[in-house]
């Protein structure tokens, strides 16, 4: 009967939202604090900027700047794509292959993104409100650097550059004669390429981890409610309450699952596969440009990348643990004590719920100890690949 009534609760909570978001998008009447719900504020004006977000098409500055991040996104995707194949060389096949496939990815993910709109622009509308400055600080602050570091790196690499012959990756191969107008050119070039990957892909991470943070911080908050009361506190209609916003937050999860399950399994493959490129290339010995650090950085963020996105969303069954944990040992000691045998089909409807964990497309679980997996994977089958003619 419990079940029976969420399953119509929650039916009526989807018919209600479709039906308010379409009155929404028929008015374009979209408050831009209505539209980010919990999001931080530099993590939002990306979206906004972007395209992301259904609302944000109301002014006239947001109508044309996503067409115009699209058209430079998907020609900086085929004009490093050229260049890697023109400047390749000797260089292994396999580690070309794999290293042009994360821009590629990179602009899939973002047409991913840009079409699932409308069921973002939900999300953020009902995403839970996170009364912490330590979760915006750490978000806004991994938004900035993410930015920072585009402009950063490519700068310090082309100042750098003792050789002007490396900087003919960026015109194809072929030599300018004034180096200041080459350097300019890698400046800008190399600007974009690193905006289209990671940059992109850093961001879109960002999104899903500030999404699934705020979800593991609503059912810590329900634990630690629960322990505030004491077996005979925690009566029939307290355990309801707790129920309701437990399900308010599965109902958010499944809502994340919905938008983010492709796009985040495409950038944890995009990543792999930049991790494999680079521990080729050190395993036969590849030097493809003067300096190593720019394959350091990319190794790194792809690294740091990967390990981030599992940790925080595998937080998500741990925290849903501890609440079941929580919710039993209340539960049973309750039974023990005071005998209230009426109150166990709610307790036997939710033990009997599947376990919820976050996926990339049902293939590729999002747990802590997939990041183990991950790491093991990209050691065996990189030396694998390598090694195999």
């Amino acid at each position: 009967m419990l079940r029976l009534s969420s399953l119509i609760l929650e039916r009526d909570s989807k018919s209600t939202g479709s039906k308010q978001f379409q009155n929404n998008y028929e008015t374009l009447d979209f408050s831009e604090k209505e539209t980010s719900g919990g999001i931080p504020i530099f993590l939002f004006t990306f979206l906004h900027w972007s395209g992301f977000v259904e609302g944000s098409d109301k002014k006239a500055k947001h109508r044309f700047s996503p067409r115009i991040f699209d058209i430079l996104l998907f020609l900086t995707c085929a004009d490093v794509t050229v260049s890697t194949v023109i400047n390749s060389g000797n260089v292994h096949k396999k580690l070309i292959a794999a290293y042009i496939s994360c821009p590629i990815v990179s602009a899939i993910v973002w047409y991913e993104m840009r079409r699932k709109r409308k069921l973002i622009t939900l999300l953020l509308q009902n995403a839970p409100m996170v009364n912490s400055s330590f979760y915006e600080k750490v978000i806004n602050f991994a938004v900035f650097i993410n930015y920072f570091i585009s402009l950063l790196v490519t700068v310090v690499l082309i100042s750098t550059v003792s050789d002007p012959i490396y900087l003919t990756f960026f015109t194809y191969g072929y030599e300018l004669k004034n180096i200041w107008i080459l350097s300019v050119i890698g400046i800008l070039k190399g600007s974009l390429y690193y905006m289209l990957y990671p940059c992109v892909t850093n961001i879109i991470t960002i999104f899903y981890i500030s999404l699934c943070w705020s979800c593991s911080v609503d059912l810590n908050n329900l634990v630690t409610d629960i322990a505030k009361y004491t077996p005979e506190e925690f009566e029939h209609s307290k355990q309801l309450d707790i129920l309701k916003r437990k399900a308010k937050i599965c109902r958010h999860l499944q809502s994340i699952q919905t938008v983010f399950s492709v796009p985040m399994f495409l950038i944890i493959v995009a990543n792999f596969l930049m991790c494999s490129s680079m521990l080729g290339g050190v395993l036969i010995n590849v030097k493809f440009v003067e300096d190593d650090m720019i394959f350091i950085v990319y190794f790194v963020n792809a690294i740091l990348c990967v390990i981030t996105a599992l940790w925080v969303a595998g937080s998500v069954p741990v925290q849903m643990s501890r609440f079941l944990e929580a919710f039993h040992q209340t539960t049973h000691e309750r039974l023990l004590y005071y005998h209230t045998t009426e109150e166990l089909h709610i307790k036997m409807d939710l033990f009997n719920e599947p376990d919820f964990v976050l996926t990339g497309c049902n293939i590729l679980p999002f747990r802590r100890i997939t990041i183990l997996t991950v790491i093991g994977t990209l050691l065996t089958y990189t030396v694998l690949v390598v090694n195999t003619n």
